[in-house]
């Protein structure tokens, strides 16, 4: 092995064929495709996830994690270098204290106003469910977030003042860019049915509003997070969803909305010249907790933008037929670990000819299989057995 490491590479395993066991990672700009993590609970992923944070803190790059259980959040805390703590953001939704707030409806691009739009629609679709879900409140509620994203300032609180204070209504006008949502609110909402019509919209909207951790954080917080500036500033965004204090809804709602969030903020990178755009890292566990359909472009076109992801959670089946595709279809490199039994039948073809799908049932914990994206090609199949970040702190050089 090597004396020093190459900080272009974050290391995460070891080969372990015969005796060699000679350790291995991803190079940065191989990570812009995105890494998945596929695998039982307590099978490894979480170290793994761990170690490639750690890396990313000690050598002063941006990075976020998603973790709705809060124990990794924990641990990425503790491990976090002297000089990276004032890097360190905390944006924890179980604190019903939290002073930090989020307005995904705030300094939207114009065109990104409708893509915005339609993935907030997304996440409102599969938090309310299809019998929950109609033609017309989706109509109305898509009206509703184009002309508050036409706003200056404008929030989720915003929704009902909108259909319901007709004054509050017309001030908004003036503002609207585009003829089609300004021929809505003057032409067709002043003939629509205020009980039958508007009522479904904030029945649903405030449901969710009343919740008051997320009231707390998407309307009354006024010291916002601005994951633009995160992202420019290399910073480190540490997010705990943890469902066991907000709830599986609570959950998806706010990681939903910031996944969509950094998102629009990738995109906005388009001011910044390609080769001064450094690398972000984006860490979702479990991440079918609080992921839609628009992660299927985010995957294939933020990585332009330098935003790169590291997917990971416990079976396939979790994942939508969509967002699976769009998983696989895009990702450069995927880690398995030890599967059941459909997930391993699955990714049998993905691996084939080298491996079987009673290998992968049948690996030991932190034991994996995968296919590694190197320079922009993907590595025949292979096995290793992951490294924890202790490993790297042994030797010289790092």
């Amino acid at each position: 092995m090597p004396p020093r490491f190459n900080k272009e590479i974050s290391y995460f395993a070891k080969t372990d064929f015969r005796d060699d066991h000679r350790l291995f990672g991803i190079h940065q700009r191989d990570r812009l495709t995105g890494m998945y993590l596929l695998g039982k609970t307590n099978s490894g992923k979480s170290n793994t996830l761990k170690t490639l944070f750690y890396q990313d803190m000690l050598h002063n790059r941006g990075a976020c994690l998603f973790d709705c259980h809060g124990d990794l959040l924990e641990q990425v805390l503790k491990l976090t270098p002297t000089h990276r703590k004032k890097d360190v953001i905390l944006f924890d939704a179980t604190n019903p204290d939290i002073a930090l707030g989020y307005n995904p409806l705030k300094r939207v691009n114009y065109h990104k106003r409708a893509l915005v739009a339609s993935s907030i629609l997304e996440t409102f679709q599969k938090l309310w469910g299809a019998q929950g879900w109609g033609v017309k409140l989706e109509y109305i509620l898509r009206q509703t977030l184009l002309l508050l994203l036409d706003q200056p300032n404008a929030n989720f609180g915003d929704i009902p003042k909108v259909l319901l204070d007709e004054q509050y209504r017309n001030s908004c006008l003036s503002q609207i860019q585009h003829p089609n949502v300004r021929r809505f609110w003057e032409q067709e909402f002043p003939k629509l049915s205020s009980k039958s019509d508007i009522l479904p919209v904030l029945n649903k909207v405030s449901g969710f509003l009343s919740i008051p951790i997320i009231h707390k954080i998407l309307v009354e917080n006024t010291n916002q997070i601005s994951l633009r500036s995160i992202i420019d500033k290399k910073q480190l965004l540490l997010i705990n969803l943890s469902k066991g204090s907000i709830g599986s809804d609570g959950v998806h709602l706010l990681g939903s909305l910031l996944i969509t969030a950094f998102a629009s903020a990738g995109y906005s990178r388009i001011d910044t010249p390609e080769n001064e755009r450094r690398n972000y890292y984006l860490y979702l566990d479990e991440f079918q907790n609080y992921t839609s359909g628009s992660i299927a472009n985010a995957l294939s076109e933020l990585r332009k933008f330098k935003i790169g992801f590291v997917l990971a959670h416990q079976y396939m089946f979790q994942l939508s037929a969509e967002i699976r595709n769009a998983v696989l279809g895009n990702i450069g490199t995927i880690i398995c670990f030890k599967l059941g039994q459909a997930d391993a039948k699955y990714m049998e073809k993905e691996f084939y000819p080298i491996f079987e799908a009673s290998d992968f049932i049948n690996l030991a914990h932190y034991h994996i299989y995968l296919k590694l994206l190197i320079d922009g090609k993907v590595s025949q199949a292979f096995s290793a057995i992951t490294i924890q970040h202790t490993a790297l702190e042994e030797r010289k050089g790092f």
